[in-house]
């Protein structure tokens, strides 16, 4: 039987009703990938029942996930731009569907980092999750890919990254897409920003890791239901996690 966990503020707990469209829907926990939980048993068209937004990754970590406008894309480790079939596996994915609730203009010289400060001090609660949706053009952008992963899967994700093949891009236009997660998140996902990005032209796409821009439109979409189904799978029923914490 595959496991779920619901973690639901108590905002809901106290009337207010939650639906699919507030709900980030997370399989597996960073945890695992860490730990070589490296293939799960969830297909991309099962995937795309949760929602229409967000990343992941494929089996044996072949590959960076980005799902936008209601289409799944492999980010190859040769960095061709892909659309995988409804039977392909994931081993982990944070999905859902996205309902813009705001938006803001941020323009001038920005970097990832300056990105970071700006919408810190704008979100209206540092205790809410949410979807990040930003469009503009980027006069640099270095992007991430992963590479497929042999058994044993006993590397811990940092190890794991560090010949990760890297792709870059000038003056190409594009959309990051991703979440934002509060420092509670621990060991389940990533806290704070963890963006992918996909340029219009499919040219180039893959976890951020950095950009300069003038010119950006952010958009985002609050979120405060959180659902995880964990793999149901020995490797996961049998995995020793290490105690050492994790954020990707």
């Amino acid at each position: 039987m595959k496991k779920l966990l619901l973690l639901v503020p108590l905002m809901f707990l106290m009337g207010c009703s939650s639906n699919e469209g507030d709900m980030i829907f997370h399989y597996s926990v960073l945890k695992a990938l860490d730990n070589g939980v490296l293939e799960g048993n969830m297909k991309v068209g099962e995937l795309k029942q949760h929602g229409d937004f967000g990343l992941g990754t494929f089996n044996k970590l072949n590959g960076e996930m980005i799902v936008l406008d209601h289409n799944v894309y492999r980010v190859s480790p040769e960095g061709k731009i892909l659309q995988p079939d409804e039977e392909t596996l994931i081993p982990y994915s944070v999905i859902t569907y996205y309902h813009q609730d705001d938006t803001m203009s941020l323009s001038g010289e920005i970097n990832y980092l300056a990105l970071k400060i700006y919408i810190n001090r704008r979100i209206p609660s540092r205790n809410l999750f949410y979807a990040f949706r930003i469009h503009g053009e980027f006069q640099y952008i270095k992007c991430g890919g992963a590479s497929m992963q042999e058994k044993p899967y006993n590397k811990s994700l940092v190890q794991m990254l560090a010949d990760r093949p890297v792709y870059e891009g000038r003056n190409i236009k594009g959309t990051l897409v991703g979440f934002w997660c509060p420092e509670f998140i621990g060991d389940i996902n990533t806290a704070g920003f963890h963006l992918h990005f996909l340029s219009d032209d499919h040219s180039i796409g893959g976890h951020l890791m950095e950009f300069t821009s003038r010119s950006l439109e952010i958009g985002y979409d609050k979120k405060s239901t959180y659902k995880i189904l964990l793999p149901d799978t020995k490797s996961f029923r049998d995995a020793p996690f290490r105690k050492e914490s994790v954020n990707y």
